[in-house]
């Protein structure tokens, strides 16, 4: 069964919504300039609309000027495609101190499961603005283009293999330098594939007993460095190659890190990543002694890390669960596609494009979407066993919510659910409060 929380909304059991409406951007009260007010809020608060939902949102304007107030509403809607799907022109005339209420209904014979962006352009006297917020049809509809090859598991099963017979040469040190009052803070070291050093930070409490654990994978390029904040639980964060400590033999930049040797799936750069992060995960359960509660532990990560979660839970069904926020990565047809029709091109295919257009490199773009259904992290999805949180947003031009929903929906298991944040490209407090109770009620 999905988890419960007190004063908060699911979705069928499943999707979970923020109710809080960011001003400006995303609805709520809305207080424009030259005294007008705003209140747009969909039909659904959680902005989602399934089966015989009515798709739209409530427009309440007021005039607090003591003056006549004559405007114009242009309503429009794009889907993922960038396809113009809806549009609609409006006039209004509010007089003084008095208030314009309007339900303005979006669908029409175009509305297909999928995310949208709805815009308001307002102009009233000499006041214009423009409004824009995310919603989206039937996303549990939402399936990916991605093939899963037929030799994927012999292939990850081989990489895997290459792993074990290779000594982790597990090293932990403890680092007064980064310890304090209430946790000790150990550098850890081992022995991946190519027989690289990866490290990372694990940080436990230093009262007795066992703790649960958290296993954090960094973003893209991130430096994680340890948590001593925690004292109700371990952490460990890992740094795989080419990030923070364990830049040894892999220090390539932003626009370079993820393209190396794009183009011979057996030598690409996240078959080595992906091991370094699984074997991460056999380090905690070959350390109970560090007070490690091995029958309580999540893996977790944002971004990049969030793809490298969902891949270390598909390859070990160990954890009891698994935090995918905002994955990056998932479905490359559909980010290639979105890149041609958005006015903001999808991560990471500017940097894939660019390596395309090498003639060294031999690899061109179907070959590319070929040798990525290895790495992509839809195609782990199907097996993750354990408990699963996914945290998105509407509106995320970095990782696009019609291809991120892809890798939730290949997930076959009834114990997961999903959180929708209305902020654009980040989570808000709201999602980070229901993490740590999801949390607590698995650990």
């Amino acid at each position: 069964m999905n988890a419960k929380v007190p004063s908060y909304s699911f979705l069928s059991g499943r999707i979970l919504q923020c109710l809080i409406l960011t001003a400006c951007i995303f609805g709520g009260a809305i207080y424009a300039q030259k005294g007008i007010e705003y209140d747009i809020k969909p039909f659904k608060k959680e902005a989602i609309f399934r089966n015989d939902d009515k798709i739209g949102y409530n427009l309440k304007f007021k005039n607090n000027t003591n003056e006549k107030v004559r405007g114009s509403i242009k309503a429009k809607v794009y889907n993922y495609k960038g396809e113009e799907v809806f549009s609609e022109d409006i006039v209004f005339t509010i007089d003084a101190k008095r208030g314009y209420n309007k339900d303005l209904f979006l669908e029409n014979d175009k509305t297909k499961p999928g995310f949208y962006q709805f815009y308001l352009m307002v102009s009233a006297n000499d006041y214009i603005d423009t409004l824009s917020f995310g919603y989206a049809v039937d996303p549990e509809k939402v399936y990916s283009t991605v093939n899963r090859p037929a030799d994927f598991d012999q292939f990850w099963d081989d990489a895997r293999r290459e792993l074990i017979n290779i000594d982790p040469k597990f090293r932990v040190t403890r680092r007064g330098d980064q310890s304090t009052r209430d946790v000790d803070v150990f550098l850890v070291e081992f022995q991946s594939v190519e027989f690289q050093t990866i490290r990372g930070w694990l940080s436990v409490p230093k009262r007795k007993g066992k703790f649960s654990v958290i296993y954090e994978l960094p973003d893209y390029l991130q430096d994680l460095r340890p948590d001593s904040l925690k004292t109700d639980m371990a952490v460990f964060r890992l740094n795989v190659r080419g990030h923070g400590n364990s830049k040894d033999n892999t220090n390539a930049d932003f626009n370079t890190f993820n393209i190396i040797n794009l183009n011979d799936r057996n030598k690409y750069i996240y078959r080595s990543v992906y091991m370094d992060a699984l074997r991460g995960l056999d380090f905690i359960y070959r350390h109970e002694y560090l007070k490690l509660d091995l029958k309580k532990v999540i893996v977790k990560g944002a971004g990049q890390g969030g793809a490298l979660s969902a891949v270390v839970a598909s390859l070990d069904n160990r954890p009891q669960g698994c935090i995918i926020e905002r994955p990056v990565y998932t479905d490359m047809r559909t980010l290639f596609y979105m890149a041609g029709t958005q006015k903001v091109i999808p991560w990471p295919v500017t940097n894939f494009q660019t390596y395309l257009r090498n003639p060294r490199n031999r690899l061109n773009e179907e070959g590319l979407f070929k040798n990525w259904e290895y790495f992509d992290p839809v195609n782990f999805a199907s097996n993750i066993r354990c408990r699963v949180l996914f945290g998105h947003n509407q509106k995320n031009s970095f990782s696009p919510p019609q291809a991120a929903i892809a890798l939730y929906n290949q997930i076959r298991i009834d114990n997961r659910n999903i959180y929708m944040s209305l902020d654009e490209n980040g989570m808000d407090k709201t999602y980070y409060g229901y993490e740590i109770f999801w949390m607590k009620k698995i650990l």
